[in-house]
C-alpha cells in the first residue's frame, strides 16, 4: 500500500511526479488534513448504528479512503471517474472494489449490500448526485456524510421565506433528514478553493415511492417562477399535466392561499398539496 498522503507538500510532489494535474472543471481538490478525513469517516448520525458496507464517491488521493478502510476493511467501494486518480487508487488498495465509473450511472440498487456512503462532493454534480442518492438509490444505504461548498449546504437546510429556500430544498427534505455537522477551511485542500466547504450528514426517509414524482414536480412548479403566485406557476407549468379548471379546486382543498407565493409554504404544506394534486394527474 502507498505511503498516505495528507500534508500539502507531499500532495503536491506526488501529482508532479505522477504528473497528475487537478481538473478545475470537476471540482478537484484533495483534502490534506488527517483530523478532518477522520472525523468525516467517523460521523454517525444520531441513533443510527454503521452498517457493514461503504461506498466511497471519488476517492481522489484516498485521504478520506485511507480512514474508511480502517474501519470496512474490504467491504469499502470506491468509485472513481478520473482516469489518473483510478490508477493511483488501484495502487494503494489492492483487495476493495474500486469502480472505474461515474457515481451518476452506478446502480447500487442491483447489490444486495446495503451502503454507507461518503464522499467530497464538486459542486457542479453536487445536486445530480442527491438526486442520484435520494432516489435512485432509494432504500439502499443507510446514511450519508458528505463534504460540499458551504453555499449548496445552505440550500439544503434552508428554511421557508428565506433566499436559499427552493425546490431542492423540499426534495432533499422531503426524502430525507440533513444535518450540518460543521464547516471546513478551504486552507485545508489543494489546490485552495475560492470558498468553504461543510460537513453535512443526511439519513433517509421511509416516503411513500408512489408520490415522489408528483412531489417534485409540485416543487419545481411552485418555484417554476419565484417572484410570481402560486396560481400563477400552476397554470404555467411546464412540470405537471393538469387541467387549468382545476388548480382552483386544488388550492382550495390544500387550504392554500392562491396569491401567495411557493416559497413561503412549509414542507408538511407541499406534501399535503402533493397528496391532492395526485388526485388530478
Amino acid at each position: 500500500m502507498l505511503d498516505n498522503l495528507y500534508s500539502k507538500r507531499d500532495v503536491i510532489k506526488y501529482l508532479k511526479d505522477r504528473s497528475i494535474f487537478p481538473n478545475k472543471n470537476r471540482g478537484q481538490n484533495f483534502l490534506c488534513d488527517r483530523n478532518i478525513a477522520y472525523n468525516i469517516a467517523n460521523i454517525i448520525p444520531s441513533d443510527l448504528s454503521r452498517g457493514e458496507y461503504a461506498l466511497e464517491i471519488g476517492g481522489g488521493l484516498g485521504a478520506l479512503s485511507n480512514m474508511l478502510y480502517s474501519i470496512y476493511n474490504e467491504n469499502l467501494t470506491i468509485v472513481e471517474y478520473d482516469n489518473a486518480l483510478y490508477n493511483h487508487l488501484i495502487e494503494k488498495f489492492n483487495n476493495i472494489n474500486i469502480i472505474h465509473k461515474d457515481i451518476l450511472t452506478v446502480d447500487i440498487c442491483s447489490s444486495s449490500n446495503k451502503y454507507d456512503i461518503y464522499g467530497n462532493i464538486p459542486y457542479n454534480i453536487a445536486s445530480p448526485i442527491m438526486e442520484w442518492l435520494l432516489e435512485k438509490s432509494y432504500d439502499k444505504w443507510n446514511y450519508a456524510v458528505f463534504m460540499v461548498q458551504s453555499d449548496f449546504a445552505q440550500r439544503l437546510i434552508a428554511k421557508e421565506n428565506t433566499e436559499n429556500y427552493s425546490s431542492l430544498t423540499l426534495f432533499t427534505n422531503f426524502m430525507s433528514s440533513i444535518k450540518l455537522e460543521y464547516n471546513v477551511s478551504k486552507d485545508v485542500f489543494y489546490p485552495v478553493p475560492k470558498v468553504t466547504s461543510s460537513i453535512i450528514s443526511i439519513i433517509p426517509k421511509k416516503v411513500d415511492v408512489n408520490i415522489i414524482e408528483v412531489f417534485k414536480s409540485v416543487a419545481k412548479t411552485l418555484f417554476h417562477n419565484r417572484r410570481k403566485t402560486i396560481k400563477n406557476n400552476f397554470i404555467n407549468s411546464p412540470y405537471l399535466n393538469i387541467n387549468k379548471e382545476n388548480i382552483d379546486e386544488i388550492l382550495r382543498k390544500s387550504n392554500i392561499d392562491d396569491s401567495i407565493r411557493g416559497e413561503t409554504l412549509h414542507i408538511d404544506k407541499v406534501i399535503e398539496l402533493s397528496n391532492i394534486v395526485s388526485e388530478y394527474i
